[in-house]
């Protein structure tokens, strides 16, 4: 039996909420930088189809989207604005394809529900916001399952054209599903699934199920052959995939999973109590098959095996980690239409169904979807403004470094796939990416030749525990280079080191003692003048005269004349690789400063003093020279600044 709608002029409502959907996801949509990941999305895209497929080959995701942004790109341009457009046209898609499959299932009213649902859902919008395959996947998820229920529609096989070019369609979407990201055979495995308890509920009623079976058969054989060509290559890419390798309790882990597929991940979790009991109660609702409609338990069923089982496979498999939870992008469909049928359910009981109760019906229904919105909209504003939920901004990195940056400076990226997403921003030019993994010969042979080459080093951290997980990059420099300090861009963290003669004696003997636990024996600066704009290298050799109980640290400061601060330095030793509460008593250390001048600093005379304070509370240590009380910080000595 045919369900009548619920709401009037439907068509017109799914215009209105498709427009709403493309306006959430064009909203701000070139206001964040791309990020690494989109940065290589980028560069991919700009190359031949040969060098796609070659650089795909050996990448973890498929050519699919590289090769559609190819030509994306060609029609519409390289701008963040237009690369990031064919995520949005995905994200709509993905909504168009929720009503359509939630008007096959359950009827037009939850459909409707369905998609406005998907329309203003914060994890959808994220990601339809972001030059990624992960829209397009959920594009693609949703139109493989609504074309599946298209060819299963009537319970009668029949070889017309019409069920030909169904299956067809259906054969077609889901190998681009396959040539899009690794994770739809999850997608393929909940259509078999479905096929499976259709063919034994339904499908026998006709008299042709052997003939349904080999047509699926057929099918699913069709979508292999075309996948042929890259089946080799997937299985080595997922088989090379390392398990998320942290530890949950499922518990906390499967509230993370509603969180996100409800608020998205741009609200924590504390924030969105209310929105998370809301939805989890819609769920239960949504599970409910009414009696009346033959076919809901069927609907219901579908989409409850599509929700969960790519959801276990993700457990199951080892992929439970913050980085690859937008692999739940291909439940959301299921998750918002059974959402949906949940508040048809509420509106529809103990309602009488004459005139006045349908009234009533789509009152409770509008009031709901509204609460829903009004629950949604702390998180979109967060996803729109909050800067803790930007991508990393490497849009301003190169700003940044390019308004600083002189002859005889070089930009190190210590993450090496990181080249794409800053050369995007800035002109390849100096930029040196570091080898991956690199042990201390392939550190030094890549590090030492641009200390001696280049005067100041701009080096990029990001992903550092892959990369570089024993911070052979970043421990070199601390030795060999001159840090003058950090600057993050959302996890992208910008240091500036400078590069110069390393002493490794004391120019200037002392005898400081900060406590009673250390000594500074002396220092050592590379010259006493200077210019504005270069980097002031200060080496501090510290002696441990006992064992070193608490963490402190270093500040190394410039004053002018008037002892007004101009310049400073602040960092544990060692560029907070060597932390005070692991020194050995009599352990010599050599610490290396950069002070990095203003440009527009006035030329003259500087005095350069150092001190030591506590971590926790920054109350600087006492300190005693030649056994005498000398206040709380030491005068080392003063530098020539000319313009």
């Amino acid at each position: 039996m045919k369900r009548s709608s619920l709401f009037p002029t439907p068509y017109s409502l799914l215009l209105i909420i498709l427009l709403l959907a493309a306006f959430l996801r064009f909203y701000r949509l070139d206001a964040q930088s791309f990020w690494n990941d989109e940065g290589n999305s980028a560069r991919i895209a700009e190359r031949s189809l040969d060098l796609i497929l070659e650089g795909a080959a050996g990448d973890i995701h498929p050519p699919g989207y590289y090769l559609l942004l190819h030509y994306w790109r060609a029609m519409f341009g390289q701008s963040e604005f237009a690369l990031r457009s064919l995520s949005v046209a995905a994200g709509v898609a993905t909504v168009a394809f929720t009503y359509l499959l939630g008007r096959c299932l359950f009827g037009k009213s939850t459909g409707l529900v369905a998609a406005f649902l998907g329309a203003i859902s914060p994890f959808a919008v994220y990601y339809s916001q972001e030059a990624r395959m992960y829209a397009l996947l959920g594009a693609l998820s949703a139109a493989s399952i609504y074309l599946l229920f298209r060819c299963l529609k009537k319970p009668g096989f029949s070889v017309s054209k019409a069920t030909k070019t169904w299956f067809l369609v259906y054969v077609l979407t889901a190998a681009a599903g396959l040539y899009t990201h690794y994770a739809f055979p999850f997608v393929l495995l909940v259509h078999n699934v479905v096929f499976g308890l259709w063919w034994l509920a339904v499908a026998r009623r006709s008299g042709e199920r052997w003939r349904w079976l080999l047509a699926w058969g057929g099918a699913q054989a069709a979508i292999a052959a075309l996948y042929l060509p890259w089946l080799l290559i997937a299985l080595r890419s997922v088989t090379g995939w390392s398990p998320a390798g942290q530890g949950y309790e499922l518990g906390p882990a499967l509230l993370d999973v509603l969180r996100i597929l409800t608020v998205g991940i741009t609200l924590p979790i504390e924030q969105a109590t209310l929105a998370l009991v809301g939805a989890g109660a819609l769920l239960l609702a949504g599970l409910w098959p009414r009696k009346a409609e033959r076919m809901d338990w069927l609907g219901v069923a579908s989409q409850a095996l599509y929700l969960l089982l790519p959801v276990v496979l993700i457990f199951t498999f080892g992929l439970y980690k913050p980085a690859w939870l937008k692999f739940l992008i291909v439940v959301l469909t299921p998750f918002h239409i059974l959402t949906a049928h949940g508040i048809e359910n509420l509106t529809q009981f103990a309602i009488r169904p004459d005139r006045s109760g349908r009234r009533l019906q789509l009152a409770i229904c509008v009031l709901l979807l509204t609460s829903c919105f009004l629950l949604l909209i702390p998180s979109l504003h967060n996803l729109y403004f909050d800067p803790a939920y930007f991508r990393d901004d490497y849009r301003q990195v190169a700003c940044d470094v390019m308004a600083v940056s002189r002859p005889k400076d070089a930009i190190v990226l210590n993450a090496p796939n990181q080249w794409e997403a800053f050369t995007y921003y800035y002109p390849d030019r100096d930029v040196y990416p570091a080898p991956y993994h690199p042990d201390l010969d392939a550190t030094e042979e890549f590090l030492a030749p641009l200390a001696e080459q280049y005067r100041r080093l701009f080096v990029l951290y990001w992903g550092d525990a892959e990369s570089d997980p024993q911070r052979l990059i970043e421990t070199w420099l601390a030795r060999n280079a001159y840090k003058t300090g950090d600057r993050w861009y959302g996890r992208v963290r910008l240091t500036t080191y400078g590069a110069a003669p390393l002493p490794e004696e004391p120019a200037v003997v002392l005898d400081a003692r900060f406590s009673d636990a250390i000594k500074l024996n002396g220092y050592a600066l590379v010259g006493d003048r200077f210019a504005a704009g270069d980097t002031l290298p200060v080496t501090l050799f510290w002696e441990a005269q006992s064992a070193v109980a608490e963490r402190y640290k270093v500040t190394v400061q410039l004053l002018d004349d008037a002892g007004q601060l101009t310049a400073q330095c602040d960092t544990e030793p060692g560029d907070g690789l060597w932390l005070t509460d692991a020194w050995q008593p009599g352990q010599v250390v050599t610490d290396r400063y950069g002070l990095s001048l203003p440009p527009d600093l006035p030329a003259g005379r500087y005095t350069l003093v150092v001190g030591l304070y506590h971590v926790t509370t920054g109350e600087r240590l006492p300190i005693v020279r030649n056994g005498e009380p000398s206040g709380d910080h030491l005068f080392l000595g003063s530098v020539e600044v000319e313009q």
